[in-house]
């Protein structure tokens, strides 16, 4: 005896609705396999700029070679407050030029340096420099002992080298920072200078310190 025939329509109403489901089951998985949704990989962040408090100075060893091509400008453009966006001017210097050092007459130097400025004038402005002769442990040691501290006061760490010799000095309007000490037989220097009305001696101490492990690390 044949079916019923209200019965034949409903089997096909389910066999129907299963291959639909089925179909959009098979959809979902393709476009679940699309590049489309696939998750962005995360940009690499990039890493910290070093600061004095944090570097081991004392385990570099630098060159007694020209390095201001190698200091990071955005290390420059931090230390002199400019912006990133902004490029100060670098006048750099070799053993055997005379150059003005800031005490107003030119002299014969024996290293190897570099000035940077933003071009206006003003007395904020960096510098980092490096004698050329090698530079024993017991002439570093002469060096901290010779060098001026009228108007300054000595800073606590951290250090610059060893022997080191940090100082924050008051000059015509302005206040400069001073980092200098032995790296391996180098005697690096570095300073930071800033106006006293806009810049507190706290904010330029801290900004000299990110400075100096800028020129400690482009150096090495």
């Amino acid at each position: 005896m044949s079916p019923h025939p209200s019965s034949r329509p409903r089997r096909r109403s389910v066999t129907a609705s299963a291959a639909a489901v089925a179909a959009a089951v098979l959809l979902a998985g393709l476009a679940g396999c699309s590049g489309d949704d696939e998750p962005e990989e995360a940009a690499p962040t990039a890493a910290p700029p070093p600061v004095l408090t944090d570097l081991d100075t004392t385990a570099l060893v630098v060159e007694r070679a020209s390095f201001c091509d190698d200091v990071d400008p955005a290390a420059v453009a931090a230390a002199l407050g400019t912006g990133e966006d902004s490029e100060a001017q670098a006048a750099p210097y070799s053993s055997g030029d005379a150059v003005d050092l800031g005490t107003g007459e030119e002299r014969l130097v024996h290293e190897l340096g570099c000035r940077w400025g933003d071009g206006a004038a003003s007395p904020a402005g960096a510098a980092a420099w490096v004698f050329v002769p090698p530079v024993p442990p017991a002439d570093a040691e002469e060096y901290v002992a010779a060098t001026p501290t009228d108007g300054c006061n000595v800073l606590e760490g951290p250090a610059f080298g060893a022997p080191t010799l940090a100082l924050a000095c008051a000059l015509d309007g302005a206040t400069e920072v001073s980092f200098r000490g032995l790296f391996g037989d180098a005697w690096l220097t570095c300073t930071l200078t800033a106006p006293t009305a806009t810049t507190s001696a706290e904010e330029l101490v801290e900004r000299a310190g990110a400075w100096c492990a800028a020129v400690a690390v482009a150096a090495s």
